[in-house]
C-alpha cells in the first residue's frame, strides 16, 4: 500500500513509519511535517493519508474538503491526541480515526474498515480448516516448526479472539511456565514467516494478547473442527 503520514511532531511520524513498515514491509510509506509538505507529496498513487488534526496553519479537518475534491479514492484516517475532535471528524466521513498513542493493532483495525479497500492488503495465505493446511496460491505453505503451525492453527480456531500467553502455554505445553521463552520464539517465527509472504498484518497484538484478523484472510471450512484434529478438546 502507499501511505502518507502527516504530523508536525517528528517523533509521531517516525513511529508511524516504523509501524507501517512492519505491517506492510513491501509498501511505500512517507511522511510530512505540515500540510504544505503533504500537498507536495500527494498524488493519485497515495491510498491512505494518516492526518493529524491539530497542526500549525491548516489543520487536518480544514484541509479535508480539498483532499476529497482532488483525490476521490483517498482514504483519510485522522490521528489526534484530543478525543474531543471526534465529533468534528465524524462529520467529515473519514475512513478512520486514531487516538494517540497509536499502536499497530489500532492501525490494523482501521485498515480493515477502509471506505476504499485496498487490493494490496489482501492476504496471500489461504487456510484449509479440516484437515488443517496452509497454501500460498496453489502451493502448500509451511512454517517449518510443528509448534509454530499448531500456534497458528489455534489462533485460527479462536476466529479472531485474543489469546493470552497463559492460554497458549496451556494449549501447547500443558501450562508449563518454563516455556515462556519458547512461546516468544514461536511468535517471532510466526511473524517472520508471514512477513516473508507479505501477510504479517494478519497478526494482531494488544495488551499482551495475540490474535488473527479473520477479515484479512481466506479460509475454507469450519475453524471449530481444528480442535478435533489437534485434540485440544
Amino acid at each position: 500500500m502507499n501511505t502518507l503520514s502527516v504530523d508536525d511532531q517528528k517523533a509521531a511520524t517516525n513511529l508511524m513509519l516504523f509501524m507501517l513498515n512492519r505491517i506492510d514491509p513491501n509498501g511505500t510509506h512517507r511522511s510530512a511535517s505540515n500540510m504544505e509538505e503533504a500537498l507536495a507529496l500527494l498524488n493519485d498513487d497515495v491510498q491512505i493519508i494518516f492526518l493529524d488534526i491539530e497542526m500549525p496553519g491548516i489543520n487536518g479537518i480544514d484541509i479535508t474538503p480539498v483532499l476529497k475534491e482532488k483525490y476521490k479514492k483517498l482514504n483519510i484516517i485522522y490521528i489526534t491526541g484530543h478525543p474531543e475532535y471526534i465529533f468534528d471528524a465524524v462529520g467529515m466521513h473519514p475512513s478512520g480515526f486514531l487516538t494517540k498513542p497509536v499502536t499497530e493493532a489500532d492501525i490494523i483495525r482501521e485498515l480493515s474498515e477502509l471506505r476504499f479497500p485496498l487490493e494490496s492488503l489482501k492476504c496471500p495465505l489461504r487456510v484449509q480448516c479440516s484437515p488443517f493446511a496452509l497454501f500460498v496460491g496453489d502451493k502448500p505453505f509451511d512454517f517449518g516448526r510443528g509448534r509454530t503451525i499448531e500456534l497458528f492453527a489455534y489462533l485460527i480456531y479462536k476466529e479472531g479472539g485474543f489469546c493470552t500467553n497463559g492460554e497458549l502455554l496451556g494449549i501447547l505445553w500443558g501450562g508449563d511456565p518454563d516455556k515462556q521463552g519458547h512461546l516468544r520464539q514461536l511468535v517471532l517465527d510466526l511473524r517472520k514467516c508471514l512477513r516473508e509472504i507479505g501477510a504479517e498484518h494478519i497478526i494482531v497484538k494488544k495488551y499482551g494478547k495475540i490474535g488473527v484478523d479473520m477479515k484479512a484472510i481466506q479460509y475454507e471450512g469450519e475453524p471449530a473442527k481444528i480442535a478435533e484434529e489437534y485434540c485440544w478438546i
